[in-house]
């Protein structure tokens, strides 16, 4: 029902949105019509004013009728249910139906009405604009054939005009839409840039800066998405691990600030080389993890958190005491479908506590009554 709804809303969007264009196309054959009208009024259109009313009227029948098609939605059975051709011949064919009985300031009068039409023109495909060019020159050619002598000086002056008339038919639709992939591409561009920018503003907002790890607001987000997911599935499994880096203070006391930033980042990119991208490290405090593993049971999280701690024991703090070595104490629980996300993280941050409570340097599962030394030796 919803699919539905969003249907019927984009098609009378569709539908007022080609009212909007027929209207447009409508009002610049007006004002076409009234320039005509002053040539008539001061004796330059061989026409009488009710013939020229007959026109109008005539013109006028014509957009009703396209507006009538929209409006009844008989539009919406049709190839093209915007109608542009339909409507640009018919306009084009008031302009050269008026401008047929102008005995002079003709071009006035057919560039008035060329003016919206070439705009309005720009709608139209690039085999439907060659076809409507096509239609536009002959038919101008047969009616200034028909109102003059090929011999005499006016239908010379004609033939000018049917040249200025096919240049700005062909032509102007052509550089308008030069102008506009100029534009467009620029916009494009505009856009690329916009992206990126909005998209590093997003990795400030989620990430923290010194080790490239996710940050707590990430963290809340990822865990409530995965929560959904385990609710939703009762064959879905994620693990929490809570990471604490043993005695860090000592490392910043004894090789410094800097020094201590690296170990911070070298085990979040140890973290990384172990995990997989679907999962999550997030930073959440001075030296404090936590690890978010998607589709993973409380075992299989064991076994990753041995390899993280392993590689960890590898990993060289300083050149200054080579042998020196960090480790870290973890605590793992695996989400129990329908608790809150708060439980969870709770249970995870005991069993850390626990493994930092009996010794640290362990991997403490939450509940199973046993821990695991991964430093033995």
């Amino acid at each position: 029902m919803q699919i539905y709804g969003h249907t019927k809303l984009d098609t009378l969007s569709q539908q007022r949105s080609r009212i909007y264009r027929i209207s447009t196309l409508g009002a610049g054959i007006f004002v076409h019509l009234m320039v005509c009208w002053s040539v008539l009024s001061i004796g330059y259109m061989d026409i009488q004013p009710i013939q020229f009313v007959g026109i109008c009227a005539l013109a006028a029948a014509g957009f009703a009728i396209f507006w009538l098609a929209i409006l009844l939605e008989w539009n919406l059975g049709l190839q093209d249910p915007d109608m542009n051709l339909a409507q640009m011949i018919w306009a084009v064919s008031v302009v050269i139906m008026t401008s047929y009985f102008v005995s002079e300031l003709k071009p006035v009068v057919v560039l008035s009405g060329l003016a919206m039409i070439v705009m309005c023109a720009n709608r139209l495909s690039r085999k439907e604009l060659v076809f409507f060019a096509i239609y536009s020159i002959a038919t101008y050619f047969f009616a200034a054939t028909y109102s003059t002598q090929i011999d005499s000086l006016d239908f010379m002056s004609e033939l000018v005009i049917l040249v200025a008339f096919g240049l700005v038919l062909v032509f102007g639709p052509m550089l308008y839409r030069l102008e506009m992939g100029l534009i467009e591409g620029l916009l494009l561009d505009k856009n690329a840039e916009l992206s990126a920018a909005l998209n590093q503003i997003r990795e400030l907002v989620i990430t923290d800066e010194l080790t490239g790890a996710f940050n707590r607001r990430h963290l809340l987000d990822t865990l409530t998405q995965q929560k959904a997911m385990a609710d939703r599935n009762p064959e879905y499994h994620f693990t929490l691990c809570y990471v604490d880096l043993d005695f860090f203070k000592r490392v910043n006391d004894k090789f410094g600030h800097s020094t201590g930033d690296q170990v911070l980042k070298g085990f979040s990119d140890i973290s990384k080389s172990v995990l997989r991208e679907v999962d999550c490290i997030a930073r959440i405090g001075g030296e404090e993890f936590v690890l978010l593993l998607g589709g993973t049971t409380q075992r299989d999280a064991l076994v990753a958190s041995q390899r993280i701690c392993a590689k960890l024991l590898d990993m060289q703090v300083s050149s200054i005491e080579p042998h020196f070595r960090i480790t870290a104490s973890m605590g793992i629980t695996e989400y129990r479908r329908s608790e809150e996300v708060a439980q969870t993280m709770d249970r995870a941050d005991k069993a850390l506590y626990d493994a930092k409570r009996t010794g640290r340097s362990k991997v403490v599962v939450a509940d199973s009554g046993r821990s695991l030394i991964v430093n033995a030796g």
